[in-house]
């Protein structure tokens, strides 16, 4: 066992040197991250216990802290003390609404010995983030390790993946160096995460990054191209295996692998890591593992599914309707075809998660569904028709009101009334291109 004055060396010798860690110092250092894995199994298991009281369908996870990000950590904190680094071994709990999130506060409290300050960023919101979320430290019962446990709705989990997700397709370090090192897209992430309804001058922010760097597009093109084989690696993994190694790429299918044990998936992680010391892997075990599960979880590690695509759509209609309300045509039709690429991602979406259907092959980007899978009767193929037919007809409809509204701001002058009403007759053509544009072609013996 590495003693502390041993690793707090170490830590002081990581951060003079500006990140640079002897082979030694890191086999070190990786004694010591393991001896949190006991403790955090043990803290992991209670926890779930004090979860399910509060909601069966909680998602629960667990990690160590990535070398990378310690050895990051220490460089931004200069004074910290490697061994009272709080979060080496972590839990997230995801729960529905805040009203869970503190029914399980006061269960955690209840049980656990704390081991430190409860930072409440929910009603003290984090300085110039926007990000919500409770972090306490309990002491593991048995060896008195503290495990950091983090609690979040699944509303404040989807805007800090979405930061995770930009930071990866982007190349930024938003969660790590805070929202001044981009002020652009911190700004973007900060108003996408406030609950509070949005000036004209921060709707157009918005729009202004969407457009800038193409993110509906990217974000979209990048889930598409990983759902499917993400879905296969998963199938082909032991449903009984609880621990997972997850490596996200942002050119790269993400690689998925799980483990019977934690010592199997850590040996495995040490090892990668060796390899290249800044790969995003992260190894983690859920509490009910499925396939939702961990995209909901670590959906900046899958990188195949985020509810932002949804989110943004009402921002969207808004700025078109002001712009159209201000008689700026240019802008109007300019908006109104990023809303067209949001709804044509969109259905492609519905189609490729809905339909539980088999993706043999990716052929530069274009996706070929050759059928059903073997587990899929007759029935179950007519249900996911239906559900791909229900989605779509919500999106008409919302589509439908959205233009009625529009209808009631066109300019009055014969012009300006002709020329939008000629470019809303050709919104479905539009939406056609697009979908073409994006070179996916589905081929289905589903009738």
């Amino acid at each position: 066992m590495v003693s502390n004055t041993r690793i707090n060396k170490i830590g002081e010798n990581i951060s003079a040197r500006g990140g640079k860690i002897t082979p030694e110092e890191l086999d070190e250092l990786q004694e010591f991250r393991i001896s949190f894995s006991k403790p955090l199994v043990n803290v992991f298991n209670i926890t779930r216990e004090l979860a399910d009281k509060v909601h069966q369908s909680s998602i629960l996870a667990f990690r160590l802290k990535r070398i990378d990000t310690i050895i990051n950590k220490l460089g931004r904190e200069k004074e910290m003390d490697l061994s009272r680094m709080g979060d080496i071994g972590g839990i997230r709990c995801i729960f529905y609404n805040e009203a869970e999130v503190y029914k399980a506060k006061s269960l955690i409290e209840n049980y656990f010995e704390l081991g430190g300050k409860t930072r409440d960023y929910v009603n003290e919101i984090k300085r110039d983030i926007g990000y919500k979320s409770i972090h306490m430290y309990v002491k593991d019962p048995i060896s008195k390790k503290r495990i950091e446990i983090q609690l979040r709705t699944r509303n404040h989990h989807n805007w800090a993946t979405l930061i995770e997700i930009t930071d990866l397709i982007y190349d930024l370090r938003l969660k790590e160096l805070g929202f001044e090192s981009n002020k652009k897209f911190g700004q973007f992430h900060a108003l996408m995460s406030s609950d509070k309804e949005l000036t004209k001058n921060e709707a157009e922010l918005i729009y202004e990054v969407l457009d800038k760097y193409n993110f509906i597009s990217v974000l979209s093109e990048t889930f598409r191209k990983n759902n499917a084989e993400v879905k296969k690696r998963w199938s082909s993994e032991n449903k009984k295996n609880s621990f997972f190694l997850i490596e996200a790429s942002k050119s790269e299918i993400p690689i998925l692998k799980s483990f019977k044990t934690f010592e199997e998936a850590e040996n495995a992680y040490f090892e990668k890591y060796k390899e290249n010391s800044s790969a995003e892997i992260v190894l983690t075990s859920i509490k009910k593992p499925n396939f939702k599960q961990i995209s909901v979880a670590y959906a900046n590690y899958i990188l195949s599914y985020h509810t932002f695509m949804s989110d943004i759509r009402p921002i969207l209609q808004v700025l078109a309707i002001e712009a159209l309300e201000d008689k700026k045509l240019n802008k109007f039709e300019k908006i109104f075809k990023t809303y067209e690429d949001l709804i044509a991602n969109l259905i492609l979406e519905v189609i490729s998660e809905t339909a539980d259907l088999f993706f043999n092959r990716l052929d530069r980007n274009k996706v070929f569904i050759i059928g059903r899978t073997n587990k899929m009767n007759k029935l179950q193929e007519r249900e996911i028709i239906k559900k791909i037919d229900l989605k779509i007809k919500e999106f008409q409809k919302t589509h439908l009101e959205f233009v009625g509204e529009l209808e009631q701001n066109i300019p009055s002058s014969f012009f300006k009334k002709r020329r939008v009403e000629k470019f809303l007759k050709k919104h479905n053509e539009r939406i056609t291109n697009i979908m073409l544009s994006k070179e996916v072609k589905f081929e289905s013996i589903i009738k």
